[in-house]
């Protein structure tokens, strides 16, 4: 006679092992099983975030460079920047009540192949429009013919003809770029609220603290590189085939800002199809949960709430949980805040200290990332060994963050004093570079930016025509200026920026920016733990998903935009191109120092 119970256990066996297993099709191979533990996943969850912060960090440090290829404003750039959360907010909540119901990794790997697909759809604007025609036109000149200068030379700039069909100023490429990163944020949300998951439920409670802090560690490293790559990338010339007689150092320096989306979407091509071996539950959590009598491995008993009333049930045991919406909301006012730091250090730098966009990504991406690691692996470690009350968490959190407070006001009054650039304040509030020595050489507003500098005075002028100047030389392969009617007959300008000192308010303000990187970092752990600890095991998923959208609908999206429009207020000269406002060329570098800290 048949024994159905021995046949009821046989195929419960091989269901466990199938879901203990790596591997996918039917194919599990004795080989793959390495991948099995939670070693193997920490370090492949830290470095799937590597990534991905890399990619964060490679989309803000070229931020700049962008604005100046396709003239967008600030306030623009920062809608662009929040499409990424925008993207977190229309899917996080939907895919992380499916997801925590089915194979948690796979769901990571499907996100992770979003993110391959949205780094291969950044090249878009590029391929369509390609480098543009200011900077072919750039390139294109040489000593004897230089197109740029004599366009804006002293009586020729009334003559300067522009291209307005080229899609410099379309709308186009900020759609496309809108769209990419509107995809990113689809991604990186199952990253967050499945993947963070599943290392959760496959650890025990005391550990997941310090592998918390192993992964995020590990993540850390992904904005250095993000930025190192970012400032090689703009080195280059936007189109790598055309040999600019300018350099990096020079404001009209448009650098290859597509450069780096290839190699970030190939590794995340990779880092999907490893995401997608891993088990359903890895062996030892598995067999912990026998002991304890909790299997949950089987199918019909995951998926038997995956209803819409079950999922309304979840968001109202979440939203009645005062203590979650309360971590929540700190975070969300803290991070409004510090995001201005997050989406425009690279701008600030090079406004506030006059720094190449390839230094200030450099130096954006390293400084501060051991501050940031030390801090993460702290927390960790002191969470994990002697388990603080969620209160004093709390109270430690509050305390970052006033310190954080005192930190900005600080900045306020660090940066370069003025750029000395010729010209005085309009009645309408606008900055006025035509003066009485220029008002014969008809500058209008479509007259390229080339800032030519006055060194004997140390005053920097918009473009030779608004210098006066009405001839050029070379001298050893340095471009110069003669004749120049705002400047004394015996001295001639150089063609750039004029230089200024201000190295010991850098040195201050990188110093401040490491204090914040470790403060903001020692309070990452303690946030995660209140996370999970305060809501039931089945809605972990959700509430994290829960929490990344209301940071985004609340700071992700609104700050990014709202600094932009800040930015852009304490613009001095703006660009114009065919009629339209472009991107700003100078800020009023007081101005903004103060609209972005007080």
């Amino acid at each position: 006679m048949f024994d159905f119970t021995t046949y009821d256990v046989e195929t419960e066996e091989r269901e466990v092992t199938k879901e203990t297993r790596c591997g996918v099709f039917g194919c599990y191979p004795p080989w793959l099983q390495i991948l099995a533990s939670k070693k193997s996943y920490v370090i492949l969850f830290g470095l799937v975030g590597m990534n991905q912060l890399a990619i964060g960090s490679y989309a803000v440090a070229t931020i700049t460079t962008l604005e100046k290829r396709f003239k967008i404003p600030s306030q623009t750039s920062g809608i662009i920047t929040g499409s990424w959360d925008f993207g977190t907010i229309c899917s996080s909540i939907t895919i992380a009540y499916i997801g925590s119901k089915g194979h948690k990794t796979r769901w990571v790997a499907l996100g992770t192949l979003l993110v391959s697909v949205a780094c291969y759809s950044q090249l878009l604007p590029y391929i369509l429009f390609g480098p543009g025609s200011d900077a072919i036109a750039i390139a294109q000149s040489s000593n004897s013919t230089d197109k740029t200068s004599i366009a804006s030379s002293c009586g020729m700039g009334a003559l300067y003809s522009e291209d307005c069909y080229d899609g410099n100023t379309s709308s186009t490429p900020a759609i496309l770029i809108f769209m990419s990163q509107f995809l990113l944020g689809v991604g990186v949300s199952m990253y967050w609220t499945l993947g963070i998951a599943y290392l959760d439920d496959n650890v025990r409670k005391n550990q997941t603290p310090w592998l918390i802090a192993i992964s995020s560690t590990i993540r850390l490293f992904g904005s250095p590189i993000g930025f190192w790559v970012a400032s090689k990338a703009v080195e280059f010339y936007v189109d790598p085939t055309l040999s600019p007689p300018i350099t990096d150092k020079d404001p009209r320096w448009i650098g290859a800002w597509w450069m780096g989306w290839i190699p970030f979407g190939i590794i995340a091509s990779i880092f999907s199809v490893l995401l997608s071996l891993f088990p359903r539950v890895l062996p030892r959590a598995s067999q912990r949960l026998k002991e304890q009598a909790r299997v949950e491995v089987k199918t019909e008993e995951k998926t038997g709430n995956n209803t819409f009333g079950g999922f309304c049930q979840m968001l109202k045991r979440l939203f009645r949980n005062r203590l979650l919406l309360c971590n929540t909301f700190s975070y969300v006012f803290y991070m409004f805040g510090v995001l201005f730091y997050y989406v425009y250090m690279p701008k600030y730098m090079e406004s506030q200290f006059h720094m190449t966009a390839s230094d200030a990504n450099m130096i954006t991406g390293n400084v501060g990332l051991i501050s940031s690691a030390i801090g993460v692996i702290a927390s960790g470690y002191v969470v994990s060994s002697f388990k603080p009350s969620a209160r004093m968490i709390t109270g430690c959190n509050f305390g970052v963050e006033a310190l954080g407070v005192i930190c900005m006001i600080v900045y306020a009054h660090l940066g370069c004093q003025g750029n000395n650039l010729h010209g005085q304040w309009a009645a309408d509030g606008s900055w006025d570079l035509n003066q009485q020595c220029n008002s014969e050489c008809n500058c209008g507003p479509s007259v390229p930016y080339e800032p030519v500098c006055d060194l004997t005075r140390s005053v920097t002028f918009f473009s030779p025509c608004h210098a006066g100047c009405s001839e050029v030389v070379f001298n050893e392969g340095v471009k110069m200026f003669k004749n120049c009617s705002c400047i004394p007959d015996t001295f001639t300008a150089v063609d750039s920026f004029c230089p200024v000192d201000c190295q010991y308010d850098l040195i201050i303000f990188l110093v401040i920016f490491c204090i914040m990187s470790l403060l903001s970092s020692m309070s990452h752990s303690g946030l995660v733990i209140i996370q999970f600890r305060t809501v039931d095991p089945e809605d972990k998923s959700v509430s994290i998903a829960l929490s990344e959208m209301m940071c985004s609908a609340l700071a992700y999206i609104p700050a990014p935009i709202i600094y932009g429009y800040l930015i852009d207020k304490s613009c001095m000269v703006w660009g114009q191109t065919c009629g339209e406002r472009g991107n700003c060329w100078l800020y009023f570098g007081e101005s903004l120092r103060y609209y972005a800290n007080y």
